[in-house]
């Protein structure tokens, strides 16, 4: 019997790496029935945060949401869920 899993990304922004909040993050999504399958600390550059955001381009927020993303540390993760 194959069972459905959706695969979700999770990103904690900088002032959640900042505040020492990742953990706490992660536990949450656990709880939730989520299983984190793949994790990375970085820094992403803005090359690859412009690509990311590239849907919400024409929106008035967006040199800020790219700008602020880009300042300080991230830690992206990738879980799945089973339904």
């Amino acid at each position: 019997m194959a069972s459905n899993t959706e695969r979700t990304f999770i990103a904690v922004k900088p002032d959640g790496v900042q505040r020492g909040l990742v953990g706490e993050i992660i536990k949450r999504f656990e709880q939730k029935g989520f299983r984190l399958v793949a994790m990375k600390f970085m820094h992403a550059s803005e090359n690859l945060l412009k690509q990311h955001y590239i849907d919400l381009k024409d929106r008035p927020f967006y040199p800020g949401l790219v700008k602020y993303m880009n300042s300080g540390p991230v830690v992206a993760m990738e879980h799945h869920s089973w339904q």
